[in-house]
């Protein structure tokens, strides 16, 4: 027996959000929430993908984790660990070509652990996410060019979508 269960979306204010995060985590529950903006694309994509969280060790993190953290200026981030040393961790969305800096293991709150894409559960630590991953972190050379072309191509998605809908109504 399949069962699906509709949710309400809702936008309210990150700090209400990440509190109401806390709290379910604090609890020892798992988190969801919508990702909005677009600087891990083309890995999660605002307002498609949700992400869900769970509380974890900063001690058994690993590169390519995508982590919910918050920084020393209290700003949320949910971005993909890039490095690891004993005493810090470094990220970068996947959709920037900067690094945002060195963070201490205590800034972590979560860790992603599965992506809901169009109802459908991808977990973060399956091989086929991990692979993607890792080629999309050692294509960093080339990733302006890559951000430049996937833009492009889902402008012209959009152009084609839109004449599309133009020329079925004549």
């Amino acid at each position: 027996m399949r069962m699906e269960i509709e949710y309400e979306k809702q936008t309210i204010a990150p700090e209400l959000l990440f509190a109401a995060v806390a709290e379910e985590l604090a609890a020892g529950r798992r988190a969801s929430f919508t990702v909005t903006g677009m600087s891990m694309w083309p890995f999660l994509c605002h307002l498609r993908d949700q992400v869900v969280v769970e509380k974890c060790d900063p001690a058994a993190l690993r590169v390519g984790d995508i982590v919910l953290f918050q920084t020393p200026l209290g700003n949320y981030m949910l971005h993909r660990i890039i490095a690891l040393r004993p005493d810090a961790f470094m990220t970068a969305g996947d959709g920037n070509c900067f690094r945002d800096g060195w963070f201490s293991p205590g800034c972590v709150k979560a860790k992603a652990v599965t992506v809901i894409r169009k109802g459908k559960a991808i977990g973060c630590g399956s091989a086929g996410w991990r692979f993607a991953s890792g080629l999309w972190r050692a294509l960093s050379p080339i990733r302006p060019l890559l951000l430049r072309l996937g833009r492009r191509m889902g402008n012209q998605k959009a152009r084609i979508r839109k004449w599309l809908k133009k020329h079925k109504q004549d």
